[in-house]
């Protein structure tokens, strides 16, 4: 890509039903069962339980309740009220705000993410960071053969495909440092895994508002990617598009790369319209 791009800046209680937990088929740890436990049972009261009803309602012994609600309350998922009892504390909120937007996010998004897809029948993401991984909210299919690879619902390392890149690049010089510290998987011979390497790619998504990724999670697959900007310049997503190299011609990477640029642009521009910026992703 040759086109230089700025960034697109300036834009009571209720009875609860607990979700239906998933049949183990791997390891499970019995203590953090407990504590979800805990939690569900102060979701279904609607409001506050003192300890002896929470041991009655859980078929747990008093000691197990009250080492479980310690340990709760001292990372703010549970609180003491005015009367002795327990609450679900504010850290829940949080989590729960950020769920909710980016379920918001994603929906806003998909309108876009179709135009793309149908445009150059590929396939269209969006991606959040999620602590030091790229976290896939939404995708749509168009193209005759289905990637493989980052379905809704899953993860990747920021060095790997367009969105994550975009990601990584949307984070202080710090952070970038931090993350490409570590040890960096590589599923493909073409993955780059080199952190001087990645240093330079994301300079150059910070130059040009676009990543590119060749090869790097499946031979013979190409994506470009670009960030989802709000007021404030913070890069809250990634809008991307991969599709068969072979299918791909030098002047349609760059109409691609030209489209999803521009849906990134339009998505920042609708939330910053009807919702505001996002929360800072979870750490």
């Amino acid at each position: 890509m040759t086109t230089m791009r700025t960034s697109p800046i300036a834009r009571s209680p209720t009875s609860a039903v607990r979700p239906v937990p998933k049949s183990p088929s791997g390891p499970y740890v019995s203590v953090i069962g407990k504590a979800i436990a805990v939690l569900d049972a102060l979701l279904e009261a609607g409001g506050e339980l003192p300890l002896a009803e929470l041991s009655r309602r859980l078929s747990m012994s008093r000691t197990t309740v009250y080492r479980l609600l310690m340990t709760l309350d001292r990372h703010g998922f549970v609180e003491r009220t005015e009367r002795g009892g327990y609450a679900l504390g504010l850290h829940l909120f949080m989590l729960g705000s950020a769920v909710h937007e980016r379920i918001a996010l994603a929906r806003l998004a998909t309108p876009h993410l179709e135009a793309v897809a149908d445009a150059f029948r590929v396939s269209a993401y969006l991606s959040v960071r999620d602590g030091d991984l790229a976290l896939c909210v939404a995708r749509i299919d168009r193209g005759g053969v289905q990637l493989a690879a980052y379905r809704t619902g899953e993860t990747l390392s920021l060095h790997l495909g367009a969105g994550p890149l975009v990601l990584l690049a949307g984070l202080p010089d710090d952070e970038v440092d931090r993350i490409l510290a570590k040890p960096l998987e590589r599923p493909a011979t073409a993955t780059v895994a080199s952190p001087a390497s990645l240093r330079a790619s994301v300079a150059a998504v910070r130059a040009s508002g676009v990543a590119w990724a060749d090869g790097d999670l499946e031979v013979g697959v190409v994506a470009v990617g670009a960030p989802v900007h709000d007021p404030t310049a913070r890069t809250i997503a990634a809008v991307s598009a991969a599709g068969l190299a072979q299918q791909l011609t030098a002047s349609r990477r760059d109409a691609l790369a030209d489209a999803v640029w521009h849906a990134a642009q339009a998505i920042g521009e609708d939330l910053t319209a009807s919702a505001g910026p996002l929360p800072p992703a979870v750490p």
